[in-house]
C-alpha cells in the first residue's frame, strides 16, 4: 500500500501528543519486497567466513536466543517452549555444539573482530541453570574478541535471579541484567500472571545492584486495569527505592488470538486503554522520569547516569552485523539475513548432525536509496532524531521539506541548529516515531520500486525471535511443550 506525503500532515492546532495521526492503525507497515532477495542454498561455512572478514571494521553483536519459558504470560504472544527441570543442560549442550560449528566455519577469523555487545534474549534466558548459561558465556569469550568493554546482557524475570546465578553469571562476564517487571503494582501483576511482590523486587534488584552490573527494568503502559496513577507510582518506586541504571517503557501491543486478547474478549479482563490514553500516559511518564533525573536517550529507553549504554538495542537498528546463536535466533551478516530453525526438535537434530540450521536471504540487487534511508532513519530514531534533509534521498526532497516544516510547526520535531543538523524529536515525536517511520517508508515506496526490486535486509529490530510452531516428539526434554507466537519486542518476553 502506498501513502502520499499529504497523508502525513498534522492539523495545526491538534493535540499533537494524542491526535497527530488519528488513523495510525491504518498506516501500512512497509517492508522491502521479497522479489529483491533469494534464498541461499549454500551452507553457512561456504559464504559466512568471507563476509565476516570483509566487514571486520563494522560493529558486531552476538545474539543468543533461549526460546523457553516456565509460564506463558497473558500479554506475551512470543511463547514457544516450556522450561522444565531438564531443559537447561540439554539446551546449553546444543548451544555449545552450535558454537563449535561456528568456530569450524569461521576459524581464527572469529577472534579478529571486536564484539560490541552480547545479548541473551528469549524466551527467558534466566531460566537456564547457573552453570549452564555460564559455560555458554565462557565459550563465547574463548571464541570471540569479547573485552571488558563489551556489553553482555542477560534478560530474565525477578524470581530467576538467585544469588548463585548472579554470582556465576557475573564471574563468567555478564555485566548487564535486564528484567521484565512490566508493573510494580501487585494486584495488576497478579492479573497478568506475575507473582513476585514489591518486597521480593526490592531484594532482587538490590542484590543485582550490589553485584556491580548495569541494571535495567522493563515496564509496559496501556495494560488492562492500569491507570496513569499506577504508572506514576511504578516510576516513583523504581526511581526512589531502587538503584536501577535504566528503564525501558513499552506500549502494549495487543495481538490477535493472544492470551490477553482472549481474556479481554471473554470479559475476564477489561479492555486495554485507547490510543489517546496511552499517549497521555507516555507524556506523563516522560515528565516524571525527567523529574527523577533520567535522561531520555532512545524513544523507549531512559537512563540515570552514563553506565547504561543500550549498545545491543542500538546496534540492532543499525548497519551492524548480528550473529545469531540458538533456535529461533535471527540476525544478519551485511545484507544477508539469517533465521535459525525455530522448531526446537529440528534445530537439535541438525545441530547434532553438524549442520548450522539457518535460513538465509541474500540480495539480488544493489542497495537501493530506500534501503539506505531506512537504516539511516532507524539509526537517527534511536538517537531521538530524524535525519537532516541532506541525508534523505534526493528524490524525496521536494515533498519532505514542506512535510518537515509542518511537523516542526505542530511540535513533533524541533528545528535543527544548522542547515545540516538533525531534527530532534519532541515528546510527541518520540511517542509517534514508529508511525512516523512507517509513513515515511510508505511514501518512499514508489521511488523504491523505480530504483530496484529491494531486499528484505538483515534483522535490525531489538528482538530476534520468530513465530513458534508445534514440536513433534523427538530428542528434547520431556514436557518441553509447544506454543505459537511471534517475537517482535523485548517487552513482555520473560516468563
Amino acid at each position: 500500500m502506498m501513502m502520499k506525503p499529504e497523508d502525513c500532515y498534522v492539523a495545526v492546532g491538534a493535540d499533537v501528543l494524542t491526535e497527530a495521526f488519528v488513523a495510525a492503525d491504518k498506516v501500512p507497515n512497509h517492508s522491502r519486497s521479497m522479489q529483491g532477495a533469494r534464498m541461499l542454498d549454500k551452507p553457512f561455512a561456504e559464504w559466512a567466513p568471507r563476509l565476516f572478514a570483509e566487514r571486520s571494521c563494522k560493529p558486531l553483536a552476538l545474539y543468543v536466543h533461549v526460546p523457553f519459558c516456565r509460564h506463558r504470560c497473558l500479554f506475551c504472544p512470543f511463547y514457544q517452549n516450556r522450561s522444565n527441570d531438564t531443559f537447561s543442560a540439554w539446551y546449553a549442550d546444543l548451544l555449545m555444539r552450535h558454537l563449535e560449528l561456528v568456530e569450524d566455519a569461521l576459524g581464527k577469523g572469529s577472534a579478529c573482530r571486536p564484539v560490541d555487545a552480547v545479548f541473551f534474549g528469549g524466551g527467558t534466558p534466566s531460566d537456564l541453570n547457573a552453570p549452564d548459561l555460564a559455560r555458554v558465556l565462557r565459550r563465547l569469550k574463548s571464541l570471540f574478541a569479547i573485552s571488558d568493554e563489551t556489553e553482555v546482557t542477560i534478560e530474565g524475570r525477578i524470581r530467576d535471579f538467585t544469588p548463585d546465578k548472579v554470582k556465576a553469571w557475573r564471574d563468567a562476564g555478564a555485566n548487564r541484567f535486564s528484567l521484565g517487571i512490566q508493573s510494580t503494582d501487585e494486584a495488576l501483576r497478579r492479573r497478568l500472571g506475575r507473582l513476585a511482590g514489591r518486597e521480593e523486587m526490592l531484594k532482587v534488584l538490590g542484590s543485582l545492584a550490589d553485584s556491580g552490573a548495569v541494571l535495567i527494568v522493563d515496564l509496559i503502559f496501556g495494560l488492562p486495569g492500569q491507570t496513569p496513577e499506577l504508572l506514576r507510582e511504578d516510576l516513583r518506586f523504581l526511581a526512589e527505592e531502587t538503584r536501577i541504571d535504566g528503564l525501558d517503557l513499552y506500549e502494549l501491543i495487543q495481538f490477535p488470538n493472544s492470551p490477553l486478547t482472549k481474556a479481554v474478549e471473554s470479559g475476564r479482563l477489561g479492555a486495554p486503554l485507547g490510543r489517546a490514553e496511552r499517549a497521555r500516559m507516555f507524556g506523563a511518564a516522560h515528565e516524571a522520569l525527567a523529574g527523577y533525573g533520567f535522561e531520555h536517550f532512545t524513544p523507549q529507553h531512559w537512563r540515570r547516569g552514563s553506565r547504561e549504554r543500550s549498545v545491543y538495542n542500538r546496534l540492532a537498528k543499525s548497519n551492524a552485523d548480528i550473529l545469531p546463536i540458538g533456535s529461533s535466533a535471527g540476525g544478519n551478516l551485511s545484507r544477508v539475513s539469517m533465521m535459525m530453525e525455530r522448531n526446537i526438535d529440528t534445530y537439535a537434530e541438525k545441530i547434532n548432525e553438524g549442520i548450522i540450521p539457518a535460513r538465509c536471504l541474500a540480495p539480488t540487487a544493489p542497495m537501493s536509496d530506500e534501503e539506505r534511508f531506512k537504516t539511516r532513519l532507524a539509526e537517527a530514531a534511536e538517537r531521538c532524531e530524524l535525519p537532516p534533509l541532506s541525508r534523505w534521498p534526493q528524490q524525496a526532497h521536494a515533498w519532505a521539506a514542506p512535510l518537515l516544516e509542518n511537523w516542526m510547526e505542530v511540535g513533533l520535531i524541533k528545528s535543527p541548529v544548522d542547515q545540516d543538523g538533525a531534527f530532534a524529536l519532541t515528546v510527541a515525536g518520540a511517542y509517534w516515531i514508529k508511525i512516523i517511520q512507517r509513513m515515511l517508508m510508505a511514501c518512499l515506496t514508489p521511488m523504491h520500486a523505480e530504483s530496484s526490486n529491494g531486499y528484505p535486509g538483515g534483522h535490525r529490530g531489538g528482538a530476534h525471535g520468530h513465530p513458534g510452531g508445534g514440536h513433534p516428539q523427538g530428542n528434547r526434554p520431556a514436557g518441553s511443550g509447544a506454543g505459537v507466537g511471534q517475537h517482535s519486542s523485548h517487552a513482555g518476553t520473560r516468563g
